[in-house]
């Protein structure tokens, strides 16, 4: 038996990762994509590039895999029907639940990475990918080009004659508050500084005025902290567990939580339903592992996709229980009752 079953793990492996490549390059293209739509935002280089795409390689895995379970699994019970390789491990006395057994460790495993995935890891790179963006636009929004006017960094308007990796040379900051006061800093030098993306200018050695229509204040300093008064969105992130336990009390996250669930369950919940269509004895039935491939997903992933929109526990244990014994009614009735 043990041969038995390292010759159907081996061939579902080579079916599995003959989809999985494939489908994984695709998908990344689709967030490359997504990527480069920000550089007319932002300006990034190679080594960011990749740090950007590392964020959303859990999402695509979590999204691959099951699809790619799937496909693999239908394919491979086609296809060794179709050869009668089937045919030749049942005449031996090898009963179909034992087959289908094998590949549900595989499934169970492979749920085990899904759920590890989407509960502790996308959390986790969802919050770092948004965090990182958020920083380059600060960036993006400092990035002051000399001998040009009009420039912005937060409230302030500002003008620099030279400027180089590091220093600010001539600087002019202007400001007009709301009580009709007008503010302009002059310093022969100055720095934008930054402390984890909380960004300030700092100069040095320098004059302010204030003036209305009445008055005219002037003032040295050895050195004047301008802060950036952008408003970004707070990202408050501790942990993955912190995150889903807001569940409670957020309905949104509860539903996204319940979808991540059931999505990553998918390759345990479809097996049978997957193998009760896809052995077929070939001298009567055709092979029609796409439509099995499209009608499983699609059924699967609609689940999903209502759970995720309008789902609370009881449809989420609806759908399971639902799945598990509709599954185990196709296999016994379709393949059990016969081999």
């Amino acid at each position: 038996m043990d041969r038995v079953r390292w010759y159907i793990v081996s061939n579902f492996f080579r079916t599995f990762l003959t989809l999985f490549i494939p489908l994984f390059f695709i998908i990344s293209l689709v967030y490359v994509v997504k990527i480069a739509s920000l550089t007319t935002k932002i300006e990034i280089n190679v080594a960011e590039l990749l740090e950007m795409f590392s964020y959303f390689i859990p999402m695509i895995l979590f999204y691959t895999l099951p699809i790619s379970f799937i496909a693999a699994s239908s394919s491979m019970f086609f296809r060794l029907s179709s050869d009668n390789e089937l045919v030749a491990l049942f005449s031996l006395g090898v009963k179909s639940g034992y087959i289908v057994r094998t590949i549900a460790y595989i499934a169970i495993i492979l749920s085990s990475i899904l759920l590890f995935l989407s509960l502790a890891i996308m959390p986790q790179s969802k919050h770092l990918f948004n965090q990182f963006k958020s920083n380059k636009l600060k960036e993006a929004r400092l990035n002051i080009v000399p001998n040009q006017l009009g420039q912005k960094f937060g409230n302030f308007y500002i003008y620099l004659k030279e400027k180089n990796e590091k220093d600010l040379k001539d600087v002019v900051v202007y400001n007009a508050d709301t009580k009709g006061n007008n503010q302009i800093f002059i310093a022969p030098k100055g720095q934008i500084k930054d402390d984890n993306g909380l960004f300030w200018l700092e100069l040095y050695n320098g004059k302010g005025y204030t003036y209305d229509k009445e008055t005219l204040k002037e003032i040295e300093y050895a050195k004047m902290n301008i802060y950036d008064s952008i408003d970004f969105d707070e990202m408050s992130f501790k942990n993955s567990m912190l995150y889903w336990s807001s569940a409670k009390e957020n309905e949104s996250i509860k539903q996204r939580l319940l979808f991540t669930i059931f999505t990553s369950l998918i390759p345990i919940l479809s097996l049978y339903t997957i193998v009760a269509f896809s052995i077929i004895n070939s001298r009567y039935q055709n092979n029609r592992s796409f439509l099995v491939i499209a009608s499983t997903s699609a059924l699967f992933y609609l689940v999903a996709t209502i759970i995720k929109q309008e789902g609370n526990e009881v449809i989420f244990i609806s759908a399971v229980l639902a799945s598990i014994m509709l599954s185990i009614y196709l296999f016994k009735k379709r393949v059990g009752a016969f081999y």
